[in-house]
């Protein structure tokens, strides 16, 4: 019964997660100005997306569907630790929604750059320039930690490494051709990924 009503958990907050995602691509899409820009993504990247995508779907639909599947991927985690981590799933949606609220027609899940793009920093963004990537961390430990099952969860924690690694610095270096010292002001009172400690 216990992993039963956590599969049914983790399916409502993954349907809720693509739901939140496509309701802000949407708005952003209809409100937003042309997209002036969009960067290529790097061989590397879509290897990653594509594979990792490809692995994690699978897995997930099988874990919905056919758990007996992808049994032998489990993790022995305590039923505790399981809802914990379906817990910081759920605490993590209205974060998510914040942070994709709070770009409004600057929102898109590339790399990009709209007419009229203006630089974010309210919301989270007062205290965190990239506030996305690490609401999709919690995510994903959310999906290992409720799963326990290292095909489900590693792939994407995996992908999103190279992700982030790969497009942190592209971001940040593209902003500051856009917005010049007024984002590197920015850069100096926040964090990456985490807001800064003493400020």
């Amino acid at each position: 019964m216990n992993d039963s009503a956590i599969r049914i958990g983790l399916f409502t907050l993954v349907f809720l997660f693509f739901i939140v995602r496509a309701y802000h691509h949407r708005k952003a899409e209809t409100e937003g100005g042309k997209i002036e820009y969009r960067e290529k993504n790097l061989s590397a990247i879509r290897v990653m997306r594509g594979v990792g995508g490809i692995v994690f779907l699978s897995a997930l639909a099988s874990y919905f569907v056919a758990p007996q599947w992808v049994d032998w991927a489990a993790i022995p985690l305590p039923d505790g630790l399981r809802w914990a981590g379906l817990a910081l799933g759920y605490a993590n949606l209205p974060l998510l929604w914040w942070i994709e609220a709070t770009l409004g027609k600057n929102f898109n899940t590339t790399l990009h750059l709209r007419e009229g793009h203006t630089l974010v920093t309210a919301g989270p963004y007062r205290w965190v320039r990239h506030p996305m990537y690490t609401s999709l961390f919690i995510f994903t430990i959310a999906l290992l930690l409720a799963s326990a099952n290292w095909l489900i969860g590693l792939p994407l924690v995996l992908s999103l490494i190279v992700i982030v690694v790969n497009r942190v610095d592209r971001e940040e270096a593209l902003m500051i051709e856009r917005f010049g010292d007024e984002y590197r002001e920015y850069m100096k009172r926040t964090g990456r990924l985490l807001p800064r400690l003493g400020r």
